[in-house]
């Protein structure tokens, strides 16, 4: 039940997919301009600052993270709506990812800022060097847009290629599979998973009769899950329930929201 909203940020342009932090903090990114970042955003507080999750401006659409990695205590991986956008994995110094400031963690200095380099052959490599995982992506991998990493793998998908490419965080391999089905027919946008669930949930943009459509974790099979009536813009914002029993996802340009049990 919808109880009240509010808007907290206001001035910022373009903000896109984002994402969420361990400490339940929401991480908004902007797109379309060089001095573009990404804000973090306490909902309970209202408070939001620029973070350095980001080297540079840019076109960032989604965030996720990994806290799960043994060598590492916490990793972000952003993805960026360009053709040469290279995905960054921003790691935080020790000190600001213990720090007892939430709001210190991902804006103290010493993080350091990598960049995937996807081989042909099927293996991967982070390097600082951003030119040439920007070719890498302009090759491979163009427009990334939503992100997501679960049990060691992260996720995301190239928005005008059409795929999905899965890359094994604890070795050096990925994998990348078309998303293109007879009702799955624009691209891939956003990727959400509910928890306990091997499914994987997309929502869909470019063009009229955007739909929300799932991939079965085990088979590896894609199917449609929604297709809302009169659907004339993107599908975004995928998302569900505490206890998964209640799936949300808005339309763009109606600036519908539904609510599916």
């Amino acid at each position: 039940q919808l109880i009240s909203y509010e808007r907290i940020m206001r001035g910022r342009v373009r903000n896109r997919g984002g994402g969420l932090t361990p400490w339940g903090t929401f991480l908004s990114c902007e797109e379309r301009n060089s001095t573009r970042r990404i804000l973090e955003v306490d909902p309970n507080t209202g408070y939001y600052r620029t973070t350095n999750l980001v080297d540079q401006g840019g076109s960032y659409d989604s965030v996720a993270f990994d806290d799960e990695n043994p060598d590492r205590k916490l990793r972000f991986f952003i993805t960026e709506d360009d053709r040469r956008g290279a995905m960054i994995r921003y790691t935080p110094s020790d000190q600001a990812a213990s720090s007892r400031n939430l709001h210190l963690r991902l804006s103290s200095d010493g993080g350091t800022h990598e960049f995937l380099v996807l081989r042909q052959d099927g293996t991967y490599f982070w390097t600082t060097n951003r030119e040439v995982a920007e070719e890498s992506a302009r090759t491979l991998y163009r427009r990334s847009r939503g992100v997501l990493v679960t049990n060691g793998l992260l996720y995301f998908v190239s928005e005008t290629q059409q795929e999905l490419f899965t890359v094994d965080l604890r070795g050096s391999t990925y994998s990348v599979e078309s998303t293109i089905t007879a009702d799955f027919d624009k691209g891939p946008n956003q990727i959400a998973q509910a928890s306990d669930s091997s499914l994987l949930f997309f929502t869909e943009e470019g063009g009229n009769e955007c739909d929300v459509h799932g991939r079965d974790g085990e088979t590896g099979q894609f199917f449609t899950i929604l297709k809302p009536l009169n659907s004339r813009t993107k599908s975004t914002g995928l998302a569900f329930s505490p206890d998964n029993r209640v799936m949300y996802v808005a339309y763009h340009g109606s600036s519908s929201i539904y609510q599916v049990q």
